[in-house]
């Protein structure tokens, strides 16, 4: 490998992780939303609510890859806030229905809104770029996120491996 590409690579490196530490601390801060405030889990579960009126902290974890733990403790507070109603289903007794409150559908319009300024925010930072350029970014980007998704894959069957071992 060359030293300039060597180089690049290492430069695409660098700007993945600062990427990655600037949207993990992006979502730890909690966020405005018109007279609101919540964190981004917050807004994601109640994007899906929204998208999904009806579905289930078991829905919910499965499209966020959390524990359906995790999800009955955001759903929980989202529901002491007033935005989120559950209502017991009433073809499987076991589960629990969500759909957004009236204050809870503003909410979502308010994050919405926000997320569609971000995005023109984002848009305007690249309107020097061609589309070609755009093109080779997507690319780039589709092939670094192959990679994570095999290193997500080795994790994961490493943890059963080990967890298996322990477990004999």
């Amino acid at each position: 490998m060359g030293d300039k590409r060597e180089e690049l690579l290492r430069q695409l490196w660098t700007a993945q992780d600062e990427a990655y530490d600037l949207m993990c601390e992006y979502d730890s801060l909690p966020h405005h939303y018109g007279e609101n405030i919540l964190y981004q889990a917050e807004g994601h579960i109640i994007d899906l609510i929204a998208a999904y009126p009806g579905i289930t902290i078991t829905d919910l974890g499965n499209i966020l890859k959390k524990t359906p733990s995790a999800c009955s403790q955001i759903v929980r507070k989202l529901k002491e806030k007033g935005w989120v109603e559950q209502t017991r289903n009433r073809d499987n007794n076991r589960q629990f229905n969500l759909k957004l409150t009236e204050s809870g559908r503003k909410v979502y319009e308010d994050h919405l809104e926000f997320n569609r300024y971000c995005q023109a925010e984002t848009f305007g930072l690249l309107a020097g770029f061609s589309n070609e350029e755009l093109e080779h970014h997507v690319m780039v980007q589709r092939k670094i996120n192959e990679a994570y998704q095999g290193d997500v894959r080795r994790s994961r069957e490493r943890f059963l491996k080990a967890e298996a071992s322990q477990n004999e």
